[in-house]
């Protein structure tokens, strides 16, 4: 960071600074270092207690969800430059959204809660099978439905995935690529080698250049013009392509072995998610639209709380 705000400045750019974390090493000192350069801060955090400590776990056995509640206490406490969220990590026998939800956010106070379900890692146990992420889709539409609900009073649950999908479509989205991997963001491995994104590291797929020489442009540019060009996977006709623009590289890449092929095992998912989403629009229109400039306009226009890393991010 010392390193990059006066060379920004001396470039005319600005630069801004996130940082997401299982909390566990925080202290009252970093808390405070990261208030004053208004970091936005996301916390990893799989629910309470007794959901917890099934998967985070000390090196020794033990769950850790009593430290990092002393530690998200404190933090939440201390913490003013910005509103925190929490990302949920949705894993096979963790996948409570409801429970989840209203503990991160009634309990423990964390301004927004989000979900990304677990489909390709490299551990399989942890992966949902379909049946697992369809029902976990329907209970996100439970939570959806209390969201327009209270959305309709005036109120605000925190639901990040719902106030994502309810910003593209406020704002008319149309994505010509999935997300940001490979414009707005690259992920750095321990060799310096650039990658598409942090999911990536590791994996057989092509770098992007290197810290030390430099971003290799016309590779990068080749892989977005060859990504923005899904007519031979069907996207051209689906109602959703202007949201979805085919879903996260890495999924294909880990499900299909071809990061260009559209992300099939969620597409009738994402098609049943974003017209709920269109619903709770109309309905939110019709009863208070003024939640969206009271509550949608200030999370777009100033910093707020992290997206949430959804595993299908680009409409979750």
């Amino acid at each position: 960071m010392a390193y990059a705000v006066p060379r920004a400045a001396a470039e005319g750019k600005t630069v801004d600074f996130s940082l997401t974390t299982n909390a566990t090493l925080l202290t009252e000192e970093m808390v405070d270092w990261f208030n004053t350069h208004r970091f936005a801060l996301t916390v990893s955090m799989d629910g309470p207690k007794a959901l917890y400590d099934r998967n985070r776990k000390t090196v020794g056995g033990k769950g850790t969800y009593d430290i990092v509640e002393r530690k998200v206490r404190m933090l939440l406490a201390r913490y003013t430059a910005r509103p925190v969220g929490v990302r949920v990590t949705l894993t096979r026998g963790m996948t409570d959204v409801i429970a989840i939800h209203d503990h991160l956010k009634n309990d423990l106070g964390f301004a927004e809660v989000g979900f990304g379900p677990a489909t390709s890692g490299p551990i399989a146990v942890f992966n949902l099978d379909d049946g697992a992420l369809k029902r976990v889709f329907e209970d996100m539409k439970t939570l959806g439905r209390q969201y327009t609900e209270d959305a309709c009073r005036g109120e605000n649950v925190g639901f990040s995935n719902m106030h994502q999908l309810l910003t593209d479509i406020a704002q008319g989205t149309k994505k010509a690529v999935p997300c940001g991997a490979g414009l707005g963001m690259l992920a750095v491995d321990k060799h310096g080698d650039l990658h598409l994104c942090h999911r990536f590291v590791g994996s057989d797929e092509p770098t992007y250049g290197n810290v030390e020489t430099g971003i290799d442009v016309p590779r990068l540019a080749d892989f977005i013009e060859t990504a923005q060009d899904r007519s031979a996977f069907g996207c051209k006709t689906c109602h959703i392509r202007s949201i979805c623009a085919g879903g996260c590289y890495h999924e294909s890449y880990a499900r299909q072995g071809d990061a260009f092929a559209p992300v099939y095992h969620y597409c009738d998912l994402m098609r049943d998610w974003v017209d709920f989403g269109v619903e709770a629009y109309v309905r939110i229109m019709q009863a208070n639209p003024d939640f969206f400039c009271s509550q949608l306009e200030p999370r777009m226009a100033k910093p707020g709380p992290a997206r949430p890393a959804a595993t299908q991010e680009t409409a979750l």
